[in-house]
């Protein structure tokens, strides 16, 4: 699975975000731990809910979409 292509199952919406666009810290939902300024992530959210949007490192991202995790 490629880092740039990140897997998006159906009913989510996936948008990856460029280190140089990632202006403040947030908290992985799926580790914990924190997903830093400057760090390239995903933001995440559920069709229609927008609100619902989370930060994830990719890697955990993938991971908690073969497990099945994403709630």
């Amino acid at each position: 699975m490629s880092d740039l292509v990140p897997p998006t199952p159906d009913g989510w919406q996936v948008r990856p975000v460029p280190g140089v666009r990632a202006a403040k810290d947030y908290t992985c939902p799926n580790c914990g731990n924190s997903v830093t300024r400057g760090t390239g992530h995903l933001v995440t959210w559920p069709d229609g809910l927008p609100d619902l949007r989370r930060h994830w490192h990719r890697h955990c991202w993938r991971v908690a979409v073969r497990a099945g995790r994403l709630w």
